[in-house]
């Protein structure tokens, strides 16, 4: 099966089984709370070279959501995916912006464009300029 079949998969079974999008927390403190209950280092460097970072969104309607961003560094830190989370049975799923967007529950203008701050400082992000603030 190609990529984009799963992906047409995937989105059929969504429409089917919504997924159950983590966020819209008032407060950022919520999201944290969220991240922290994840088994992932707050930053991993993947075999391509991106950094994949825990991150709080900051969406335009001033809720926010937690996330996993991947920063490209050799691009001086541009986003070059987003994953929100859902629940799955008692576990956390990633599920890509592009997809989840459909689930929040919220218009994508309300939503969009995105504000964002990681967990912690990446070295040679240069997008993130008001880190620890949102960006």
């Amino acid at each position: 099966m190609d990529n984009q079949n799963q992906i047409d998969n995937l989105v059929e079974n969504f429409k089917k089984h919504p997924p159950k999008i983590i966020g819209g927390y008032k407060k950022p403190g919520w999201a944290l709370k969220v991240l922290e209950k994840t088994s992932n280092d707050s930053t991993e460097i993947e075999p391509d070279g991106t950094i994949t970072a825990k991150a709080i969104l900051e969406a335009k309607d001033l809720t926010y959501y937690p996330a996993f961003l991947t920063i490209d560094i050799s691009k001086k830190g541009q986003i070059v995916g987003a994953y929100l989370l859902s629940e799955k049975a008692e576990q956390f799923e990633l599920l890509p912006f592009e997809l989840a967007k459909d689930f929040v529950g919220k218009a994508e203008a309300e939503l969009t464009p995105f504000r964002y701050r990681t967990l912690d400082k990446i070295e040679g992000d240069e997008a993130q300029v008001n880190w620890p603030e949102f960006s």
